[in-house]
């Protein structure tokens, strides 16, 4: 992979708050288990696949990751919650720097199919009554998400504000911790 693209993706000021946060896999002493790797760039090849939206079949052999482990790897990552701890510090950070703008907030919501069903889902009033979900966020001014929510697809934005309201972390200021 090139170093351009993997600088881009995850630059080295958020690779030094992502590390921390990162599970260790090590190879069992007796043989087998999980190879050693390089966690960056397997974290680097996870971002890649979320923000292209490509399946992990399609991830590039150039990151030098094969799909299976960084699929793996993402899966373990969500099971032991990196996304909300990470998002979490991302804020922190942001919000002693003072880049947390709270002047005014922003909610959008995007539609899902929810082929397989689960609690989550209701009849999309835009796909003909089908299946879906809908994800919703809150950003600030500035377009930086601060909370996420999903629910069915024929939920109003509306009745998602105050969840994702009170879904906000404190997240720590130049005045000290809280909002």
């Amino acid at each position: 992979m090139s170093a351009d693209l993997s600088k881009r993706l995850v630059p080295d000021e958020l690779w030094e708050l992502v590390a921390p946060f990162l599970l260790s896999f090590a190879a069992r002493p007796q043989g087998g288990g999980t190879a050693p790797r390089d966690e960056r760039a397997v974290f680097t090849a996870v971002v890649y696949v979320l923000i292209r939206g490509c399946a992990w079949r399609h991830l590039p052999p150039t990151f030098g990751v094969s799909s299976a482990t960084a699929h793996r790897r993402f899966t373990v990552w969500t099971g032991v919650g990196l996304w909300r701890r990470l998002h979490r510090a991302v804020l922190d950070e942001l919000g002693a720097r003072g880049e947390v703008d709270w002047t005014s907030a922003i909610v959008d919501a995007a539609s899902v199919r929810a082929k397989r069903g689960g609690s989550l889902t209701g009849p999309n009033p835009v796909d003909r009554g089908k299946k879906g979900s809908k994800l919703h966020v809150l950003s600030d001014a500035q377009g930086v998400p601060l909370a996420f929510a999903v629910s069915g697809a024929n939920m109003h934005e509306s009745l998602a504000l105050k969840p994702l309201i009170l879904g906000i972390p404190a997240v720590r200021s130049r005045r000290g911790r809280g909002v």
